[in-house]
């Protein structure tokens, strides 16, 4: 089910790209957030019986409410503008990122313990991503070979999106295991919902007092950008959450995200197949590289 949910989060950043680059990014976030939050009530409603979590206290909700405006509102906006600059698997290789400022932060924040294994598996993903970019675009496809200035600004999108998910992680834990849940915990199915409820709703209120109606309007008749918009609604924050969260029930949490973050690896193909976005070998080791770092931090 891990493999399964990064292999599909891997096509989801594809179609996420083809609809931000077909309809805008700030259309794609009017849309995914209020669908993805939908899709999720709906599962939220089958599997435990309400439209929203039950007994949560409100400090615990402010918690998790925040990461999702810090991790799905500005984290992924800032993620899916990298994908319309310099394509999903540049992006997708920087957020492997994420959990090195998770760690970090949790250090601060948390007081949770660094031991030797961890320092070493942030050194290993820092050094592997260091690695992945230093390998020059071949000239082919559509991310090929960017100006030096949209390459760097991409980049430096990404790693908004990156720290937007780390430190977003960092405040749902806070609000799932703290001290108002008694230690009980937070059902994780409801703290996403938590999450992209509030996420939608501090995203609307920034963006539509400012919104181009008109050209929202037409650029929703482009009919191949508003499908892959649904599609990777369904398959990303509907389809991959589901099964992630029985990957995470099934086996030990640490195997679940080691593999939940081989989607740097998993997008290569389909960046290659969709928009011949061919990484060298030394990109490629690069990416290996980081996330086996990743797995020293979950497995240490």
């Amino acid at each position: 089910m891990a493999l399964l949910a990064a292999f599909i989060f891997a096509w989801t950043s594809i179609f996420f790209t083809t609809a931000g680059r077909r309809l805008g990014v700030t259309t794609v976030n009017l849309l995914r957030l209020p669908g993805a939050a939908l899709c999720l009530g709906c599962m939220h409603l089958v599997l435990k019986g309400t439209v929203w979590p039950a007994g949560l206290a409100v400090q615990d909700q402010v918690w998790i409410g925040l990461s999702g405006v810090v991790g799905l509102a500005v984290g992924d906006s800032a993620l899916f503008k990298a994908f319309t600059m310099v394509g999903p698997r540049r992006s997708m290789t920087m957020m492997a990122l994420a959990p090195v400022y998770t760690t970090i932060i949790a250090w601060g924040l948390l007081g949770e313990h660094l031991n030797l294994w961890g320092i070493l598996g942030i050194v290993v993903i820092i050094a592997g991503v260091m690695t992945a970019t230093l390998g020059k675009g071949n000239g082919l496809g559509e991310f090929g070979r960017l100006p030096p200035k949209v390459l760097k600004t991409g980049i430096l999108f990404a790693l908004i999106g990156s720290l937007g998910q780390g430190l977003g992680s960092v405040f749902a834990k806070m609000g799932m295991t703290g001290p108002s849940s008694g230690g009980a915990g937070v059902d994780p199915l409801g703290a996403t919902l938590i999450r992209l409820t509030w996420a939608t709703v501090i995203y609307w209120l920034a963006v539509v007092p400012r919104l181009d109606v008109r050209g929202t309007r037409d650029a929703l008749r482009d009919r191949k950008g508003v499908g892959a918009l649904g599609i990777a609604i369904l398959m990303g924050p509907f389809i991959s959450v589901w099964i992630s969260l029985v990957a995470i029930r099934h086996t030990e949490a640490g195997i679940a995200q080691v593999l939940l973050g081989m989607v740097p690896i998993f997008v290569v193909v389909p960046a290659w197949i969709v928009y011949r976005d061919r990484p060298t070998p030394l990109s490629l080791a690069g990416i290996v590289v980081a996330v086996g770092g990743g797995a020293l931090l979950f497995l240490r």
